[in-house]
């Protein structure tokens, strides 16, 4: 018995099935440049967008810190503090009083919480508890009692372009963050 292959059974690679196996080199380059195009188009399209969000999140932080101190002063019966540093590098501290109430320049002790603004990020102004309003350095302290309520206070954030307002309620503690039109 003799067995026999036809030629085209032994040149499986003929030229007919020659490109049907993958891609040309010619092909993936193609692919890979469009790749890298529309990543370098998303990429400045982010890049320009990033102050915007580094400045809504700086805001909302502060917000959340505001609200931590208002919880903390209720729930513990102690004053709480949001202090606010004016001067390079700007940053907050969360801060405990040491009596329930009257412990205004003296008698506040760090808690484990403090955040740096983000780069391009400033506060323009604070005007803290007692309606004084530091700009361009100092520190400001805005103060929570043990039943939620809060002194005056006021926060501007901005990054040169556009600005925040973050607002508190006297009777209430409430906050509220406001975008600033310029």
């Amino acid at each position: 018995m003799k067995i026999s292959y036809g030629k085209h059974r032994l040149l499986w690679w003929s030229k007919s099935n020659r490109y049907k196996a993958g891609f040309t080199l010619v092909e993936l380059m193609i692919v890979l440049l469009v790749i890298g195009i529309v990543a370098g188009v998303g990429g400045l399209a982010l890049n320009n967008q990033m102050p915007k969000y580094k400045l809504r999140g700086d805001t909302r932080t502060i917000v959340s810190t505001l609200m931590l101190a208002r919880m903390k002063a209720t729930q513990s019966g102690v004053q709480y503090a949001v202090r606010f540093n004016m001067d390079d590098p700007q940053g907050y501290d969360v801060q405990r009083g040491n009596l329930s109430a009257g412990t205004h320049s003296d008698g506040w002790t760090n808690e484990s919480y403090h955040r740096d603004m983000s780069a391009g990020v400033s506060m323009a102004s604070v005007q803290d508890d007692d309606g004084t309003t530091s700009a361009g350095g100092g520190a400001a302290r805005i103060i929570y009692n043990p039943n939620g309520s809060s002194g005056v206070g006021q926060i501007l954030l901005g990054n040169g372009s556009l600005q925040y307002t973050i607002s508190l309620t006297r009777a209430t503690g409430r906050v509220v963050s406001e975008k600033v039109e310029t």
